[in-house]
């Protein structure tokens, strides 16, 4: 739950009162933390192997893992070199960010498998040094989302740390685990933010089952996922956030939690098995046909292999009906053709922290992609939102979250408000000749004589080669035309032409198929774009603006752009 609703004028002095609040209490938990009672509480038995090992289906980075076999570490554009000494990374690490968030989570682990026996030696010198360093309590290291993350990656990676090592060792690494569950014990549900607890009860409760003594702890955390379940999933069994990465993370770890609980139990509590058949169909509604995701709320196209592996246990009786209407989303197919389409308001969370996770400002929407879409016709993606940025700098997070960002209208600066907090409507219908879906959202409260509405049609043909689209906006918005732009990313595979007549775009896929951009009612420009779906650097892509005309009125005195793609042999 976010901050309550503060007085801003009432603050005015005051901020510098509630830092020294948090710096007091910050230093009072670092006394408590480093005290020996709080360290004693940590003491129990140490697991001598593990009673579980997970199947993490990510699949390794070749390039990360040359970075961990050179010593040289670059993640959102932070670096780090170690001059031969890999465990001399720990002693140089700036503030938390991308790369502290990389190496203290231990994510480098899923990437040593690749090297094969050649990362066998720099995961056990990164994690001696890890242990050298951080073995006690830190505030940063043992940070309830931190742990849990780190716990979770060596219940599934530990092979290369722990194979053929003496029983020293082994005792070592397994009993600072042991400690590290019962600190998440203690910790992980004082979290502030919804994704750090939800990540802290997964990590209490697969790494409590995987080390034996620690089913207790274990239990703990099957009743904090129950609670943070009814949270944080939706009746359709999506994710709040909207984010269908976060929705394969999600399923993952459900997935490695009820193997992990039927293991020690023979069976798993209901709510969760429930929970992971109801996470796959939400899931299944978001692949497309290269077996990627498509991107909406600061996803990526993530691992196919992952995806893949994840949707194994999709249940017939809970396959996806093309839409979810508790998440706001909805998908229309037609022969290779698939669209989906954002039906929902716009998601509200926390602002990114510095390492690019949820942080402690307060909330703001993710994005304002209301009526946004993908398209795609077979393996080849034609238009999309521009991704995350959530790998990258604060400034590109905030970008990527923006209205321009995404497929859908978008207003500049000083431009009419197009999102209020309202719910969009939307309907949809379907009959021999194709498939309509109609989006609506009123500005304001929509009391008024003539409140500002924005109506997004979609309809694909039967057939698939033919999605027609049109936008209509009346009241306030009608006339501030130009001030309104409707957007058009494309992938950055696609290659387009604006034609003579500027009211035609030319469009060739990745896999060579040709479209025709068409619109009526709108000026028509082709500009440049930035793509970010696959998570490394941003890559150069093209945008379709459209700006509407005054003189493009309907029949009852709104303005209405028509646009439309067609392929070629259609």
């Amino acid at each position: 739950m976010g901050p309550r609703p503060v007085d801003r004028k009432a603050r005015a002095g005051g901020d510098a009162a509630g830092s020294g609040v948090d710096k007091v209490t910050a230093r009072l938990r670092r006394a408590w933390g480093e005290s020996p009672f709080y360290q004693a509480q940590l003491n129990g038995p140490a697991p001598d192997r593990f009673a579980f090992m997970p199947v993490d289906p990510r699949t390794p980075n070749a390039q990360f893992a040359a970075m961990l076999r050179d010593g040289k570490f670059a993640v959102g554009g932070q670096t780090a070199e170690c001059d031969g000494e890999l465990d001399r990374v720990w002693d140089r690490l700036s503030a938390p960010g991308p790369l502290y968030a990389y190496l203290h989570e231990f994510v480098w682990l899923r990437h040593a498998g690749a090297l094969g026996k050649d990362g066998v030696e720099p995961a056990r010198t990164l994690t001696r040094g890890w242990l050298d360093r951080f073995e006690k309590w830190s505030p940063a290291p043992w940070a309830p989302m931190t742990t849990a993350e780190r716990l979770i990656l060596l219940c599934c990676h530990a092979g290369p740390v722990l194979k053929g090592m003496d029983a020293l060792w082994r005792s070592r690494v397994l009993a600072s685990m042991a400690r590290q569950v019962r600190h998440l014990a203690r910790a992980g549900w004082r979290s502030e933010t919804a994704e750090a607890r939800l990540s802290g009860a997964f990590g209490l409760t697969i790494a409590g089952f995987c080390l034996p003594g620690c089913a207790g702890e274990g239990d703990r955390g099957i009743e904090l996922l129950r609670r943070e379940l009814r949270l944080q999933m939706r009746p359709d069994g999506g994710h709040v956030s909207g984010d269908p990465s976060r929705q394969l993370a999600l399923l993952i770890r459900l997935q490695m939690v009820v193997r992990a609980v039927e293991k020690s139990r023979g069976s798993a509590p209901g709510f969760l098995t429930h929970a992971e058949a109801r996470a796959a169909a939400f899931l299944n509604l978001f692949r497309v046909g290269d077996g990627r995701l498509a991107l909406f709320n600061g996803g990526y196209e993530d691992d196919p292999a992952a995806v893949e592996a994840a949707l194994q246990s999709v249940d017939e009786a809970d396959a996806p009906t093309g839409f979810a209407r508790h998440s706001g989303f909805q998908r229309l197919s037609a022969g290779r053709v698939c669209l989906i389409a954002n039906t929902g308001p716009a998601v509200r969370r926390r602002e990114p922290r510095q390492d690019g996770r949820s942080g402690t400002a307060d909330d703001k929407p993710a994005t304002r992609g209301v009526g946004a879409f993908h398209l795609s016709s077979g393996r080849a993606r034609i238009v999309g939102n521009c991704g995350s940025g959530a790998h990258l700098s604060a400034d590109w997070a905030s970008a990527l979250r923006d209205e321009n960002a995404q497929s859908t209208v978008s207003a500049g600066d000083g431009g009419p408000t197009l999102v209020a907090d309202l719910e969009p409507a939307h309907r949809r219908g379907e009959d021999a000749r194709g498939q309509l879906l109609e989006i609506e959202r009123v500005a304001g409260d929509g009391a008024g004589e003539d409140p500002a509405r924005h109506l997004r049609v979609f309809f694909l043909a039967a057939e698939g080669g033919d999605l027609r689209g049109r936008d209509v906006f009346s009241g306030p918005l009608a006339d501030e035309a130009d001030r309104l732009a409707i957007r058009f990313h494309l992938h950055p595979s696609v290659k387009a032409a604006l034609s003579a007549d500027r009211r035609t775009v030319v469009l060739t896929t990745a896999t060579s198929e040709t479209w025709r951009f068409r619109a009526d009612g709108a000026g028509v420009t082709l500009e440049r774009s930035v793509y970010c779906g696959e998570g490394g650097a941003p890559a150069r892509s093209d945008q379709i603006v459209l700006t509407p005309r005054l003189d493009a009125r309907d029949v009852c005195g709104g303005l209405a752009v028509r646009w439309g793609f067609k392929r070629a042999d259609f």
